[in-house]
């Protein structure tokens, strides 16, 4: 199941706004840059994979397992944010699992994920 395209961001102008007044957090496999937006519904997201992550395969292959794991994750992640996930060099030799572990963490850190309801006594 793919992710609708107005989760997308496709401006630079929305990247660059995020790396301006947003913040960020550096991950061992990505950089989190998170914005609150009260405008946007549900949430939206963009990616970016430098030269510096590998050639084309390798870059549309970490591209696609980022993806995975914000389509898996969709349910949790909280409403009212825009975001960026910066791949950096150590991803390509990731396993998924790893990945997934570690952008989890970023983003728990970040407060992009909601809260777990508390159980009943």
């Amino acid at each position: 199941m793919r992710l609708p395209s107005r989760l997308h961001l496709k401006e630079s102008r929305d990247f660059a706004r995020i790396k301006e007044r947003g913040s960020s957090q550096a991950g061992r496999f990505f950089v989190l840059a998170v914005l609150q937006d009260p405008t946007v519904s549900d949430f939206q997201f963009g990616l970016v994979t430098s030269r510096k992550v590998g050639k084309a395969v390798v870059r549309n292959r970490v591209r696609r397992q980022l993806r995975e794991i914000i389509r898996a994750h969709r349910a949790k992640i909280a409403p009212g944010w825009k975001f960026v996930t910066i791949a950096r060099w150590r991803a390509a030799d990731a396993a998924f699992a790893d990945m997934e572990q570690d952008w989890l963490r970023l983003a728990k850190r970040q407060g992009l994920l909601l809260k777990p309801a508390p159980s009943a006594p």
